[in-house]
Parts: structure tokens; C-alpha cells; sequence
């Protein structure tokens, strides 16, 4: 119950911790295997306590029976053999003065005993002579060869072969300390993954909501620090939520209200006697309600899609360059092995649609729209001839109420609001725009669209 009451930084300390007391108590156990059960606790090595046993065995065993012995004690590790001389130590090998020291206090002392050890530096490529007395070094150290003197005038010779430290189920203690090790940082990694899971679900919840302004509530779980973190973000995704469909509704509250006034004005203007007056009357309320229904649109826009389904983009496309009557614009429509389908609202995609035709109409004498499908996306592409869009103004040309004419006249420009309202349905579907140079000469507008999922 205690890890409950620590905090993030606390458990992480804690795992550090267990780490390093894992550690220690691997080492002790090795220790504990690889040391001798001798009460003394005096550090062994096998091969001096071996090859005493076996001198003692050679020298009470009549000399017809040497050959018996030798084969029994010889093994994988340890090579036994008796000659008649006194073996002779060349320059490729050193004489070991401590392992000879070492062996002498297990071998019964007699007199003209002699014990010479050397080590062959040339086998593994060693110009440092190094010999030491740990257990834990002998899988690491160059070949030994040590020859003891017999009662009899002969030599008994033993030669390592290998390692001839201690070994547990047949491999050397060092693999087994390399495979706990590794047991032990994979259980240190989990548990810092574990610890982390929520933070990487409250970044995916973020990610999600900054895409659909729908929010996307995440289980309080972990350090306390980060269950206070989670729930301030769930009440915050709340709050914005709240905050977006309150001004949607403030917005459609307002615009209707605005309409109802429009239409009265409408049919007391249809009572205006001179033709002209009534003409520039009607253009100006048609005016002003093409600017609420750009309002209510932008408002409406941030909100995810009301319904989704799969939509053609390049069959809108089609219809709306169809509707225009208008030879400025062209299309081109390329389909890699599969149609342009988008998952959206097919309401909120035509008006993306219209508002970038209209945008490259108004400005332009020839316009091309693209539409390329892929299994992953689908690219809208608008270029024109435009005067184009400076390269400062790239990112800013998104915004509300933008205008690229300063006099804000509607014969210059639309309301300022069509490339905002596109940028905010293509972001409520997930994808993105952007602004460039256009090939014309003039701007091109680049929509990508995730494509929509097909069923298997």
C-alpha cells in the first residue's frame, strides 16, 4: 500500500532502488556458489586442491596402474600426463611464482618437491602477464601449465584446458550473472513502462481532442501527481468542449435572429419604387447574409463532424466545377489503383470544396483543381493565376477575416472568413492545409485527407 502513497518521482527512486538491491543480492549468491565450504573460508582454486589429490593418488599407486589413473582423471578441462624430465620454461611462457607458492601448500611437502607453473602469454595473444588469485578471473585468464616433482625422480604435469573456474548447470558463472543481469533490467524497464503508461494514454487523449474538440476522457491511474494531472486535463477537455458548442449555439441563436430581420427588410425593400435603389438594397442584405452564414459556419466548424460517411472527393469536386458553368476552372482527378474516398461529413467537405474553388475564381483567370487518391491520404490540390499569396502572408491567410485587399471591399474579396472555415473543417477531419506557390504563377492551396478505412 505504501507505492499508492508515493509519488512519480518516488517510483522511480523505488525502482532504482530494487535495481541496485537485485544487484547486491546477485552478487552475493554468485559469491556464495563460486567460494569454498571449507569452515575457514579460506578462497580455493580447483585446480591446486585437484592436482594434490591426484599427486597423492600417483604416488600410491604402483607405477603399472599410472596409466589407469591418468585416464580417469583426465577430463575436458584438465589434461593430466607423467614424464621423466624436468620441464623447461621457454621465453613464449612466465613463470607464475604465487599459483607455485599456492600449490606447494596443498601438495604434501617432501623433500626436493618442486612446483613450477607457467603461463602460455602466446595462446590468447597476451604481452601482460596476468595471474590472479580470484575465483571470479579464471574463465578470463591464459592457459596453465603446472608441473609438480613425484617421490619416484618423475614429473606429473597438469594443463588447463579452458576455463577451470566453477561452473553452475554446465556454463560458467559469468553467464549466468550476464542472463540474471539482463532478467533483472528487462523487470526495471516494465516496471518504468508501467509507471509511464498513463502519460503516454493522456498524450494520445490530448492529441485526439486538439483534432476533434470531442473530448476523450482518460482513466485516472498511477502516481498521485499524475492522477491530478489527468483529471485537470479531463475537466479542462470538458470545459473547451463546453466553452466551443456554447458559442456554436450563441452564434446560430444570433444569425437566426439577424435572418428574421433580413427577411423583413427584404420585403420592405421589394416596395422601393426605383429599380436601382431596390437592386443595391437586396445586393447588401444578400451581403450580409452571405457574412452570418460565413460566421455560423466558422463556428460550427471547429466541432467534429456531425455525421460521417464515406464521401468521393473527387465526385464533389466534379459537381461543384459542374454547377459553375464556368470554363476558368478544370479538374484532374488521378486514382492510384483506388478511389479518393474520405470518412466525413459530406455537407462539411462540399462547402471545403466550394470554398477553395471560389477562392481561386475570384482572383484568377484559370484555375486547376487535383485530386489524387492513395491507399493511406487523399491530396486536394487548387492552383491559379492569380496574383498568389506572399510568402509571409503563407500561414496568416488562414486566419478570420484575412483579407488580402485592405478597402475589405466584397468586389475585391469574399469575407475574409472562406480560408478559415476550410482550415477548420479539414483540421475537424483530421488532415491539413497549407498555401504555396502555384506552377500558374499563381497560389496553390493543398489539402491533405486521411482516406477513409476500407473493409476487408
Amino acid at each position: 500500500m505504501m507505492l499508492h502513497r508515493l509519488g512519480f518521482g518516488g517510483r522511480l527512486l523505488a525502482i532504482m532502488l530494487l535495481v541496485m538491491l537485485a544487484a547486491v543480492t546477485l552478487g552475493v549468491g554468485v559469491a556464495y556458489v563460486v567460494r569454498s565450504d571449507r569452515p575457514d573460508a579460506q578462497p580455493q582454486l580447483p585446480l591446486p586442491e585437484q592436482a594434490a589429490a591426484i599427486v597423492a593418488l600417483i604416488e600410491a599407486t604402483p607405477a603399472s596402474g599410472h596409466a589407469t589413473v591418468l585416464k580417469a582423471v583426465n577430463s575436458d578441462t584438465l589434461a593430466v600426463s607423467v614424464q621423466g624430465m624436468r620441464p623447461t620454461v621457454d621465453t613464449q611462457s612466465r613463470r607464475l611464482i604465487a599459483v607455485e607458492w599456492l600449490v606447494s601448500q596443498y601438495v604434501e611437502a617432501a623433500p626436493g618437491r618442486e612446483v613450477i607453473a607457467t603461463a602460455d602469454l602466446s595462446a590468447r595473444g597476451l604481452r601482460m602477464p596476468f595471474v590472479s588469485l580470484n575465483p571470479y578471473d579464471f574463465d578470463r585468464q591464459p592457459p596453465l601449465r603446472i608441473a609438480i616433482a613425484l617421490l619416484g625422480g618423475n614429473w606429473i604435469v597438469f594443463e588447463s584446458r579452458g576455463a577451470i573456474g566453477r561452473r553452475v548447470f554446465g556454463l560458467p558463472v559469468g553467464f549466468w550473472i550476464g542472463v540474471l543481469g539482463a532478467l533483472v533490467g528487462v523487470a526495471a524497464i516494465l516496471a518504468v513502462m508501467r509507471e509511464a503508461r498513463p502519460l503516454k494514454r493522456l498524450a494520445d487523449a490530448v492529441t485526439r481532442f486538439s483534432q476533434g474538440a470531442e473530448p476523450v476522457p482518460v482513466p485516472q491511474e498511477g502516481a498521485p501527481e499524475v492522477k491530478a494531472l489527468i483529471g485537470a486535463v479531463n475537466d479542462m477537455q470538458a470545459r473547451i468542449a463546453g466553452l466551443i458548442r456554447g458559442r456554436t449555439i450563441l452564434i446560430g441563436a444570433v444569425s437566426h435572429d439577424i435572418k428574421t430581420f433580413v427577411t423583413r427588410l427584404r420585403l420592405r425593400i421589394e416596395a422601393i419604387p426605383d429599380d436601382e435603389g431596390r437592386a443595391k438594397a437586396i445586393r447588401d442584405l444578400d451581403d450580409m447574409t452571405a457574412i452570418i452564414d460565413d460566421a455560423l459556419a466558422l463556428g460550427r466548424g471547429a466541432q467534429p463532424p456531425e455525421r460521417r460517411e464515406h464521401v468521393d472527393l473527387s465526385a464533389l469536386v466534379a459537381s461543384d466545377i459542374a454547377h459553375r458553368d464556368c470554363s476558368r476552372v478544370t479538374s484532374d482527378t488521378t486514382m492510384r489503383g483506388i478511389r479518393a474516398l474520405v470518412d466525413g461529413d459530406p455537407v462539411a467537405l462540399r462547402r471545403l470544396v466550394a470554398n477553395l474553388v471560389d477562392n481561386a475564381v475570384r482572383f484568377a483567370e484559370t484555375s486547376r483543381v487535383t485530386v489524387i487518391g492513395t491507399a493511406d491520404s487523399v491530396f486536394l490540390t487548387v492552383d491559379d493565376d492569380g496574383p498568389g499569396i506572399p510568402e509571409a502572408h503563407r500561414t496568416i491567410v488562414f486566419e478570420p477575416f484575412y483579407r488580402a485587399d485592405p478597402s475589405r471591399s466584397r468586389a475585391t474579396g469574399g469575407s475574409g472568413l472562406g480560408l478559415a472555415i476550410s482550415k477548420q473543417i479539414v483540421e475537424a477531419h483530421g488532415g491539413r492545409i497549407a498555401a504555396e506557390a502555384s506552377p500558374l504563377g499563381g497560389a496553390r492551396l493543398m489539402v491533405t485527407l486521411p482516406a477513409a478505412r476500407r473493409s476487408s
